[in-house]
């Protein structure tokens, strides 16, 4: 077996008094076949079924009225893992926050999300390295082995590379994405980047990926508001390093980019792009609606960004139909600086 993952993920201690155990409420909480087996074999296992309902098809948690997991004690402390140890969480509770996917039946890639703050801070304040090892910590395990659209060995590769350009620092986060669509084949007749249509095309994707429901006269007063702040703003996120890197870094490998969606890889490039460019335009109003951005603000942001494209219905579809909509000569002139 070959693991492929960050060094951060061994680095990754849970701890719910440190994030209000954030993991442990308002989400839905599904309950395995394996994890509901072990307990009906345990004479006192009802203790744990009785919280168990049925979901759109799925079994999960009860959550009390509050939203927060019955099985939280005062201490932001899971009582089942205090009681019976890690085997008998359900398997996301033991996987999370870690995502790993199955390559191959010999070939795994494990990363985390930044949808848990404890992760976020081992993901976005410290530089990323990688690392190789031989077993696995998390049950819940996505199969990925159909999904490839190229061998696991040949993704691996063109992973690294682009991870490596990622990483480039003597470059700028807009001349790494430039060289990334060039090595994936996105290239295009020379365009100038049109600034107000870029300003319109992040203000459409934003409104619709949070679902703001925007009027013509919204749309407009932030397409002007982004126009005015964006050059003053932007170019300060360099001062966030490692910040904007890791974000990018972790993004490309925990989604599985140049392989994330279904298409070819200069699609697939083309989302990711547009996904920092939804960041940026948050980074801008956040900059904009709080007089300042600070690495606080900044940090936030990229969080509840994730958690939005994690957890949301409509999540990154918005800014998938916008890549999949434009040919490379038009994605440059609206995306890239």
């Amino acid at each position: 077996m070959k693991v492929l993952r960050p060094t951060y993920v061994k680095d990754f201690r849970c701890d719910g008094r440190l994030c209000d155990a954030r993991c442990c409420h308002d989400w839905n909480v599904v309950v395995d076949e394996d994890t509901r087996q072990k307990y009906s074999e345990l004479p006192d296992g009802d203790e744990f079924l009785r919280h168990v309902t049925e979901l759109d098809g799925k079994c999960v948690l009860q959550m009390k009225p509050s939203g927060t997991c019955p099985f939280l004690d005062e201490n932001f402390l899971c009582g089942l893992q205090l009681k019976r140890g890690e085997d008998f969480l359900a398997a996301v509770c033991q996987s999370f926050p870690r995502v790993t996917y199955k390559l191959t039946d010999e070939i795994f890639l494990q990363a985390m999300t930044l949808t848990c703050p404890l992760a976020a801070t081992e993901i976005l304040l410290r530089p990323i390295a990688f690392e190789t090892v031989d077993s696995l910590t998390a049950r819940m395990i996505f199969d990925f082995t159909t999904k490839l659209s190229m061998p696991a060995e040949k993704f691996l590769s063109e992973q690294r590379a682009a991870i490596d350009i990622l990483q480039r620092r003597e470059l700028s986060i807009n001349q790494r994405l430039r060289k990334l669509c060039e090595h994936f084949g996105e290239k295009s007749a020379p365009v100038e980047f049109d600034a107000e249509s870029h300003a319109a095309a992040v203000v459409e994707i934003f409104g619709e990926t949070y679902d703001a429901n925007l009027t013509v006269e919204k749309k407009s007063r932030l397409v002007e508001t982004y126009l005015t702040a964006r050059e003053k703003i932007l170019p300060n996120l360099q001062t966030f390093a490692p910040m904007p890197e890791n974000y990018l870094v972790n993004e490309f490998f925990m989604r599985l980019y140049p392989c994330a969606f279904v298409g070819d890889v200069r699609l697939n490039v083309r989302v990711f792009v547009t996904a920092w460019r939804v960041a940026e335009f948050a980074a801008v109003l956040t900059a904009v609606a709080k007089s300042r951005l600070t690495v606080e603000n900044f940090f936030e942001l990229l969080c509840m960004l994730s958690d939005k494209l994690d957890h949301s219905r409509g999540g990154m579809s918005a800014i998938r139909t916008f890549a999949e909509l434009h040919d490379a000569e038009i994605f440059y002139a609206l995306m890239m600086e």
